[in-house]
Order: C-alpha cells, then structure tokens, then sequence
C-alpha cells in the first residue's frame, strides 16, 4: 500500500526515472539530500506524521520508508 503511493509520488513529484526497485535506496535511486528533506516535509504534509532526517537518509530503501509509515499508523490520502 505504501510502497505504490511512495513510488508513485518519486516516480511524478520527484522524478525518478523508470522502474523503481523498493529495495533500492534513495541514494541508488539517486534521490538527493534536498529532495529527501522535501519529500520529507510533504509526508508530513500529507499524512500527518513526522518523519526524523535519520529515518529518511541516502541510505533508506522505499520499503524501509514504507514500513516506517505503515508502523506509524499513516493513513494515505485519498
């Protein structure tokens, strides 16, 4: 569930190209510290939950995030 909503939201907000692999991590997804900060401040925007800059670091995998939300009780917008 979150990790279709994480993948789309790279893949369109963040333009990450292709295929994204969930096990990948940011930094293979070459996703940069400043759009990791921004992505960030929008899952809190969006669903409410603060996300710690050690929680979303280059070394993340999409996966790692998508269970850190889940176990939070985050809900995805509608």
């Amino acid at each position: 569930m979150f990790i279709e909503y994480l993948t789309n939201l790279l893949g369109t907000v963040y333009k990450v190209p292709g295929t994204i692999d969930p096990e990948k991590s940011f930094l293979e997804l070459e996703v940069d510290s400043l759009s990791l900060a921004e992505l960030g401040a929008q899952l809190a925007d969006d669903l409410g939950i603060e996300v710690a800059e050690e929680d979303l670091s280059s070394t993340t995998t999409v996966a790692e995030l998508a269970g850190l939300l889940e176990s939070r009780g985050a809900d995805i917008p509608a």
